[in-house]
């Protein structure tokens, strides 16, 4: 039997950005969604008080449960400490580590278990999507069969808009090129203790079966859209130019290469012609 921390249990930690999801049924919504298994294995990026931890072990899943707050880790490692009865059988395929997930190394943590990919779920702390979502999602993409994560529903606003959306954006155009993205639902601030001030959005991640970009084209992609988005007033032609110093023939041969309108703005693109100047970029600036 799992006892789970109640909410007068546990004072949150403020530098934590702690805000603890306590309805078990939005928790029950989050795994039916995932639809992970005993195949599966589960990195859960802030386990927290194990409201997601419990249903997914009831799943059989084999789970990495990473939790920064030492208290709450090793409360959550007393809970599913097996016995041997049936039922723990499943919880001692629960392995709870006291490690901030900000600075891990989510291959290297597969690795060292001889595993190769992993379903990703949690509850991202909203001071550090971006850092997270781009270190896992975009820079260990090969090791993720799948995500599920609760974000402030701004922010998942802005990663599905598509193309000509005031909020369309740079997490938008570089997730969409790595993943299927769709809301799973919509969680709002009174199912948190403490309440945060914003909705939330849980998001499911699915791999597209080919990846738009090549691993070779990244970092040139990704510094491309950044200059662009940064500039979002300006004309993709004017940043482009000042950006990256080219002189009008190297913007002219752009243009003839790729068929795209210098003279847009970046919110109109899709991430496919955001690919296209990428890669005419690097021709006309090799050296």
């Amino acid at each position: 039997m799992y006892i789970l921390l109640k909410r007068k249990d546990f004072r949150p930690k403020k530098r934590f950005g702690q805000h603890f999801l306590y309805d078990p049924a939005i928790a029950a919504k989050i795994v039916d969604a995932s639809g992970v298994g005993q195949e599966d294995t589960v990195v859960e990026l802030g386990a927290g008080k194990g409201i997601l931890t419990k249903p997914l072990s009831e799943r059989d899943a084999r789970i990495i449960a990473l939790e920064v707050d030492r208290t709450l880790c090793e409360e959550l490692a007393r809970q599913f400490e097996g016995n041997g009865d049936g039922h723990d059988r499943a919880a001692a395929k629960v392995e709870v580590l006291n490690v901030d997930f900000t600075k891990i190394s989510l291959t290297g943590l597969l690795a060292a278990r001889n595993l190769e990919r992993c379903v990703l779920m949690g509850n991202i702390p909203y001071n550090l999507t971006r850092e997270v979502l781009f270190s896992f999602l975009v820079d260990e993409y090969e090791i993720i069969e799948s995500a599920f994560l609760m974000l402030q529903k701004e922010v998942g606003d802005r990663i599905v808009s598509p193309p000509g959306s005031r909020v369309y954006g740079i997490t938008s155009v570089i997730l969409q090129s790595f993943y299927s993205i769709q809301p799973v639902l919509k969680v709002a601030p009174g199912s948190f203790s403490p309440r945060p001030k914003v909705a939330s959005v849980v998001l499911s991640f699915k791999p597209l079966p080919e990846p738009l970009v090549e691993p070779g084209e990244l970092k040139q992609f990704i510094g491309l859209v950044k200059n662009l988005f940064q500039q979002r007033r300006k004309t993709i032609h004017n940043t482009l130019k000042t950006a990256y110093e080219l002189p009008e023939m190297a913007l002219k041969k752009i243009h003839a290469a790729t068929g795209i309108n210098l003279q847009r703005r970046p919110e109109e693109l899709s991430n496919l012609a955001f690919l296209q100047i990428s890669r005419s970029l690097a021709e006309v600036t090799k050296v």
